[in-house]
């Protein structure tokens, strides 16, 4: 399940948009919560003429839709997607970015771009139909770095990677049948594309994939998580890089 749309839940989403002065036009705070860290927010709030109301619990929950919300709820207007020409790195300077292809569930999104914060990427790009909105599950999932990290949409994951490859970036992605992470030897510029668990990347995407990368596991385990994969690759990537 997943919040409200224009609703942002949970202390790290809510106090990263207070710090970026996002606009908010009202904070709920559950009755029974008097911690520091509440008290913090309620104060940044105030200074930002947010109004502030203690509800009930249930108001929250209702507001959350299952999403972990530690009694704090926003009310905003979805988060805006940066443009892709933004996260693009001019000719002959590092960039390293991710491309979700088809990865529709907004806790696994959030999670991606929280690691790619936490590792120092450009940015991500979602692509596809089913892109969920930057706001409710998927900010409470990326705990506060989308007011960071820059994400753009895409309705087509192989017109980005056609463009990419154009800008000079060498384009992985993410298949079990890839040559293991391990030894890869990632140059400075380059973007990983991950597709969606149930279906992988798309056929048109697969066409401008220069390298396929896997991420060696048990052979009893089918497959991990596509946040954790995402996780995984990059932080091996980056390691790859700076043995080099």
């Amino acid at each position: 399940m997943t919040a409200e749309s224009g609703w942002i839940v949970g202390v790290h989403a809510v106090r990263a948009a207070l710090e970026a002065g996002r606009p908010l036009d009202l904070l709920w705070v559950q009755r029974s919560r008097h911690d520091r860290r509440v008290q913090e927010l309620v104060d940044k709030a105030t200074a930002n003429e947010v109004p502030v109301r203690f509800v009930p619990r249930a108001n929250i929950e209702r507001i959350a839709g299952g999403a972990s919300h530690n009694g704090i709820a926003a009310r905003t207007a979805p988060h805006s997607f940066a443009s892709l020409e933004t996260i693009v790195r001019p000719q002959g300077v590092v960039g390293r970015l991710l491309l979700l292809d088809g990865v529709t569930d907004p806790h696994n999104v959030g999670a991606i771009i929280r690691s790619a914060a936490a590792f120092g990427l450009d940015g991500v790009i979602v692509a596809g139909p089913g892109a969920p909105p930057l706001g409710g599950a998927l900010a409470a999932a990326a705990a506060g770095q989308l007011e960071r990290l820059p994400v753009a949409r895409a309705k087509v994951a192989g017109d980005v990677l056609r463009r990419l490859r154009d800008a000079g970036y060498w384009c992985f992605g993410a298949d079990a049948a890839g040559t293991p992470v391990t030894a890869a030897r990632p140059p400075e510029r380059w973007v990983l594309a991950l597709g969606s668990e149930g279906h992988g990347l798309r056929a048109k995407t697969r066409a401008f994939v220069d390298e396929l990368l896997a991420i060696p596991i048990r052979h009893e385990v089918d497959s991990l998580n596509v946040s954790v994969a995402a996780a995984v690759l990059v932080y091996a990537l980056l390691s790859s890089s700076s043995a080099t």
